[in-house]
């Protein structure tokens, strides 16, 4: 019975600890103590997941911290291959110029070689006609002059003497055989009968040779640029592709050390809320807080309420900006086919004004007009629609400013619930910490107990004193006989008064037992005295050091409270300035992704900008092409103009009786020349004026492209930064989540803590005032047996409902044993995490040697292009020295051309023919006519041109304006973007500090968590002693009123005077 009123004692102290307050009856202990070892196992299985958990947790950070450095390798390493390409791009590049460079210079000096060599020959083949006729006319003179020989004059007649002149000089070239590079091909020709004829040499075939070499270093430039696009465009496609660092996105969000953080947020805010959850369960057990629940629930309500309404009102706000983007939408179509109707009454304008020519002038001026009023109503149109979209955009402030009001709201009332919780787990605190000042003072108490047994044996002691004195009045013999018996108690009186029947035997005997028993009592009284001292001591001790360290609890307490309080303001103001900084934050965000939507706007206007100024520029350069083409004709023409004029020069110079008549003639044809010069000059500088447009407006092209680019890499930019700042934001919000769920811990474990120390406080009163209890127990048991019948009825009331709890409790067991399971598949989850992180190790190391051997690869090929590039150079250089012998070469010829040309000159000076002139006047008068018939056209056609290019000048004016216009809105958004930019910086800046802040905040709870626990240890380690300690005091009281009982049992009644 012993066993099971101490197991029952045990399992009722650890239930009133939990919280279960009501009777249990004997039978039902079985059961409940198995439901309480199952809890107790569940609890344990629970911590036990707990430690997995964070240990698998802690395996992960690790991991990833160690997968860190291979990352940072591996953006190095891209970066340093991304160098490499382009330094191998650029060197690739410089080689191919120089290739084309040296490859025009090549087919140049070829030609020029060409060129020379067949002049030469030509040359040669001149001077050994000239000598066979010199020598030809010496042998004539011989034969005619016998009386020469005689004299021996000279032979200087035969080159002086116009009349003796060889006729095949006449066919040899005026000043017009001459390399490329010279500009001049004329020749003369003399028939069989003297008669000189000019016409124009093969010069035509070095201006085709030079034209083709041209052609050729243009097509090879072209294929050299298109091939540079080409490179440059994949270059752009695979840094698109292979961002920062030079990886794709995909694997650098499977690579990243944050790459899962928002699942592993997510699962800590499903284990927290579980958590919450059952804390909220064992509350409602232990201090029973309904109110406060139903608080919680209508504030739920309120919320869902409120949440409600703020998905209708985004709703709403969906609504209206889709209608907004439906008008946009249809108001754009519209202005396509405006545009298109424009671009078809264009091409019919210019179809009409082609056919009708100057007739259909005032039509196109009508069409223009409805053109201009109808682009007049577009921009009404567009107006409108702005206006439209500010009122829209208008309507979503309003209405983000709504949404952001009633989350204020809610956010409020959710901090008054808080702080109603707050208060009454206060009020609560403070009740329990006056019952345990009350209950000190009476625990002082138990002194007046002390004083109550040394009063006793003082009595006792003056007892003693007495019978000694009687024993004292004795006679003698008495004394002898009972002096060797002293110490035989009752055992030596019964057979003293069994042997004597005298008065005085029998007195002596009563007197002796009355001694011995009066020296018993003394004895045990001492033995109670001294225990009792040493009791006392020990209690005064105990009650000191429990008395200090209750002090030293209530003072850490207290300062733990105060701690708290400070803390939860903190977190408080920290919560208030998070979301008065989240507000602005998703404001901005609000704003950023206005402009990002308004950048595409323009970005889509741009490039239909650009795709005009493109098919604009393909027109210009058509145009330019004719140009081209009327300009070439132009120069052959003046090229044959200045050969006429040539051959009219000498013909003028040779004839001396036409000059008068043909002076006028030639002037007149000079200054038409001037004029085609002058043409000839306008036209190439508007040539070089146009292809300066051009120029131009290409470079703004590239700029455009460029800075459309950078537009389009800002906005990517802008919108990482806003993906960053929505990440940050939420883990921002699952810190303070955590922190809150830290929170509701801590002061769960300090109400588990206080219950705890309220336990034991209980369970040592209860050990103090089971003296008295078992003392009582005696004197009631025969009522309490009476009342036992009439309390059997309530208790098997009491049994049903202690049955349905149980039921209940299964339950909850089953609840726990399902978290337990979920937790367990949690934990497969997170070792199944475990190993696809390790794998992605190895990818990643995998991916680490790959790019180590590209660069190697890469290496390599700069060093292959390296080596080529030094056996070009040393080829340039073998082709330069061979440039340089061949220019030499070509100076020697130079030379002799140069004196070969005067000695013809000298003899052409010799040759003058009067039928020549006459021919020569016919075909200039010929000529002429033909001259004044091409100035005619090329006037008509200088009259067009002079209209296109002022209509062209007009087109680019009103270009030039459109490109300033864009040109200052791109820089004002880019300007409004840096801006934009720098605040975001700020931000980010501002989010760091309060995530560091935040985390040494966390260390500090933390740190203060262990440090109660600790305490707590130590209060457990207190209490299990005290319980030890109130067993003992139990067993020496209960063997010491054993001892009472006997020695009262044995001993004859007490005198009044004595109790």
């Amino acid at each position: 019975m012993n066993l099971h009123d101490g197991d029952f004692k045990t399992l009722r102290s650890k239930l009133d600890v939990m919280g279960f307050t009501q009777t249990m009856p004997v039978l039902a202990m079985p059961l409940v103590g198995a439901i309480f070892g199952d809890l107790i196992k569940t609890t344990e299985c629970l911590r036990d997941t707990k430690r997995q958990v964070a240990e698998l947790l802690e395996e992960k950070t690790c991991w990833e911290l160690g997968a860190e450095p291979y990352k940072c390798d591996n953006s190095r390493l891209m970066a340093e291959c991304n160098e490499l390409h382009l330094q191998n791009l650029k060197e690739r590049e410089d080689y191919e110029l120089r290739l084309c460079d040296c490859e025009r210079r090549i087919r140049s000096l070829q030609t020029d070689r060409e060129h020379l060599q067949s002049h030469n020959a030509q040359l040669q083949s001149q001077l050994d006609a000239f000598l066979s006729k010199q020598i030809l006319t010496a042998t004539t003179a011989k034969r005619t002059h016998p009386g020469s020989f005689q004299t021996k004059k000279p032979f200087i007649s035969t080159v002086r003497s116009g009349e003796v002149l060889p006729a095949v000089l006449g066919n040899a070239p005026l000043s017009g055989l001459k390399c490329t590079k010279c500009s001049a091909g004329l020749n003369e020709k003399t028939s069989k009968d003297g008669l000189t004829t000019q016409t124009t040499q093969t010069n035509a075939t070095d201006v085709v040779d030079r034209l083709q070499n041209e052609l050729r270093s243009s097509s090879d430039q072209l294929e050299f640029y298109k091939r540079k696009v080409e490179s440059r465009n994949r270059e752009i496609r695979r840094l698109n592709d292979m961002l920062s660092g030079g990886r794709p996105p995909a694997a650098l969000a499977k690579d990243c050390c944050y790459k899962d953080v928002g699942v592993l947020s997510q699962d800590i805010d499903l284990l927290q809320r579980e958590k919450s959850e059952l804390m909220a369960q064992v509350r409602e057990y232990q201090d029973k807080m309904h109110d406060a629940m139903q608080r919680a629930l209508r504030i739920e309500e309120e919320k869902r309420k409120m949440q409600t309404h703020l998905d209708e009102l985004k709703e709403a706000a969906l609504q209206v900006e889709q209608q907004a983007n439906s008008e946009l939408d249809a108001r754009e179509h519209e202005l396509r086919q405006l545009q298109v109707e424009l671009k078809q009454l264009q091409l019919h304008s210019e179809q009409r004004g082609k056919k009708q020519g100057f007739d259909g002038a005032n039509a196109t001026h009508n069409d223009k007009r409805k053109l201009n009023e109808k682009l007049n109503l577009l921009t009404r149109r567009e107006e409108e629609l702005e206006a439209m979209n500010t009122k829209l955009k208008q309507r979503l402030r309003q209405m983000q400013d709504k949404l952001q009001e009633l989350e204020k709201q809610l956010h409020d009332q959710h901090n008054t619930a808080t702080l109603d919780e707050e208060k009454i787990r206060i009020k609560s605190e403070r009740d329990f910490f006056q019952k345990e000042y009350l209950r000190l003072i009476n625990k002082c108490g138990s002194d007046t107990e002390i004083s109550f047994l040394q009063a006793q044996i003082k009595s006792k002691d003056e007892e003693l004193r007495a019978l000694r004195s009687e024993l004292c009045m004795l006679p003698p013999t008495t004394r002898l006989y009972l002096s060797p018996r002293k110490g035989n108690h009752c055992e030596g009186s019964r057979p003293a008064t069994a042997s004597s029947s005298n008065d005085s035997s029998n007195r002596s005997e009563c007197v002796q037992a009355a001694i011995a028993r009066v020296e018993r009592e003394r004895d045990c009284a001492r033995s109670e005295l001294e225990r009792m001292r040493c009791e006392r001591d020990n209690l005064r001790e105990k009650q000191l050091g429990s008395v200090q360290l209750h002090a030293e609890e209530v003072q850490s307490l207290r300062m733990r409270n105060e701690e708290l309080q400070s803390h939860i303001r903190r977190l408080e103001m920290d919560n208030r300035e998070l979301n008065s900084a989240r507000v602005p934050a998703e404001t901005h965000n609000a704003f950023l992704k206005e402009d990002v939507a308004q950048l595409k706007q323009r970005m889509t206007s741009l490039q239909a900008e650009i795709d005009k100024q493109r098919k604009e520029n393909a027109q210009i350069s058509l145009l330019n092409e004719q140009n081209e083409r009327i300009i070439a004709d132009y120069q052959s023409k003046l090229l044959i103009a200045e050969r006429q004029r040539q051959k009219a020069d000498v013909l003028v110079s040779t004839l001396d009786t036409s000059r008068e008549t043909n002076r006028n003639d030639n002037a007149q044809l000079r200054s038409e020349i001037a004029s085609l010069r002058q043409t000839y000059v306008a036209l190439e500088l508007e040539k070089d004026t146009l292809l300066n447009q051009l120029d131009n407006k290409t470079e703004r092209l590239l700029k455009m492209e460029y800075e459309f680019k950078d537009c389009k890499q800002r906005r990517n930019a802008l919108e990482q930064t806003v993906k960053e700042l929505e990440s940050q934001v939420d883990k921002l919000t699952t810190r303070t989540r955590q922190r809150d769920s830290e929170l509701t811990e801590t002061s769960a474990e300090s109400k588990t803590l206080r219950q705890q120390i309220v336990a034991l406080k209980a369970s040592r009163d209860e050990a103090i005032a089971e003296n008295g209890r078992l003392a009582d127990k005696l004197s009631d048991a025969q009522v309490e047996a009476k009342s036992l019948h009439k309390k059997l009825k309530d208790c098997e009331q009491q049994v049903a409902t202690m049955k349905q709890q149980l039921h209940k409790y299964v339950a909850e067991v089953k609840k726990a044993e399902d978290l337990l399971m979920t937790k367990e598949k949690e934990r497969e989850e997170l070792l199944d995490h475990y190993h696809s992180l390790t794998h992605d190790q190895v990818l990643l190391e995998g991916n680490n040697q790959s790019l180590e051997f590209e660069a190697t690869e890469f290496r390599r090929q700069i060093c292959e292009l390296e080596c080529e590039v030094r056996t070009l150079k040393d080829q340039l250089h073998c082709r330069q020295c061979s440039i340089e012998d061949l220019e030499m070469q070509l100076t020697a010829a130079r030379a002799s051309q140069r004196c070969l040309e005067r000695e013809l000159e000298n003899a052409r000076e010799q040759k003058i023919e009067l039928d020549v002139h006459k021919e020569l006047c016919e075909k200039l008068d010929v000529e002429k006519e033909k001259l004044n018939a091409e100035l005619n056209e090329l006037s008509e056609i200088r009259k067009k041109l002079e209209k296109e290019c002022e209509k062209l000048r007009s087109e680019l004016h009103q270009k030039s304006l459109i490109n300033q216009v864009t040109t200052d809105t791109t820089g004002q958004m880019l300007d409004r973007l840096r801006d934009e930019q720098l605040r975001q910086d700020d931000a980010e800046v501002r989010a760091k500090n309060e995530m560091e802040r935040l985390q040494q905040l966390h260390e500090t709870t933390l740190r203060e968590l262990q440090q109660e626990r600790a305490r707590c240890n130590q209060q457990e380690r207190l209490a299990t002693e005290f319980e030890k300690q109130a067993r003992e005091l139990r067993q020496n009281l209960t063997e010491d009123r054993f001892c009472l009982a006997r020695s009262r049992e044995n001993s004859p009644k007490i005198p009044p005077k004595t109790l």
